[in-house]
């Protein structure tokens, strides 16, 4: 019984429903809160779901209901399903790869999966790695040469600062002090500067997941959500997952 009352309480301070926890005066070591933050991310390998996408920058904004497989490091299936319900196009990569299929025109192209190819439609450039994490309701984290921790004590929240000087790379992380879930990011390099949140978690598959994940690019301007309508974590994978044969008929075009 104690222990649902604490899962509950849980729940509810990390969604922001609840009490703001209150932070100890002398924060712990900031090594050792990454250390738990690395870890909390890697509880979660991949997942399957569907989801409402929205995209919105200069020239670029659309919205579909998408079926994700997701997993790490770098495997992603995408069907974008049209107004009934059946997909209309489908994008798989394996993070070198790039495999495309338009049912409706029954082409095919296939090529290396670069980041400017993967972020096509998109208003800012990511690397596979940096997709499948951000869907995974996370991001990469940098290799920092310093790294420090200060107080939110207004929203009860460690910030977590990771800083690489020699790369021109920093990346700020607002941490709940008892789940290590990451509620809000904000990453710099040179060219760059990205704002990532993370909210309306749920305890799903007994994992504390945000079903609502949305990154605002600053530089360059743009905005990609998404909100989850259905999700399975760390599912059992079949080998066809993230393969995606020629359909018979279909011309194979090269992606330059």
């Amino acid at each position: 019984m104690k222990k649902g009352i604490f899962l509950l309480a849980l729940v509810l301070s990390v969604s922001g429903c609840a009490t703001i926890p209150v932070l100890p005066p002398q924060p712990p070591p900031a090594e050792d809160l990454l250390k738990q933050v690395e870890a909390r991310l890697q509880v979660l390998r991949g997942l399957k779901g569907l989801a409402r996408v929205k995209v919105s920058s200069t020239g670029k904004n659309f919205q579909a209901r998408e079926v994700l497989f997701v997993q790490r490091p770098a495997f992603l299936r995408l069907e974008t399903l049209g107004p009934l319900g059946t997909p209309q196009l489908y994008w798989v990569t394996d993070g070198r790869e790039l495999s495309l299929y338009d049912p409706g025109e029954n082409r095919y192209y296939r090529g290396p999966a670069t980041a400017s190819r993967l972020s096509s439609a998109l208003p800012v450039v990511l690397e596979p790695e940096e997709v499948v994490a951000f869907l995974l309701g996370g991001l990469p984290l940098i290799d920092p040469e310093t790294s420090f921790l200060r107080a939110d004590r207004e929203k009860g929240l460690w910030i977590l600062d990771l800083v690489s000087p020699a790369r021109g790379e920093r990346q700020s992380l607002w941490v709940h002090p008892q789940s290590f879930q990451i509620l809000r990011a904000e990453s710099r390099r040179p060219g760059s500067s990205r704002c990532l949140i993370f909210s309306d978690f749920r305890q799903v598959q007994g994992i504390f997941f945000p079903k609502r994940i949305q990154l605002t690019s600053l530089e360059p301007k743009g905005e990609i959500s998404v909100e989850y309508e259905e999700v399975e974590l760390n599912p059992g994978w079949k080998n066809e997952d993230f393969r995606l044969p020629v359909p018979r008929g279909a011309p194979v075009i090269p992606l330059e």
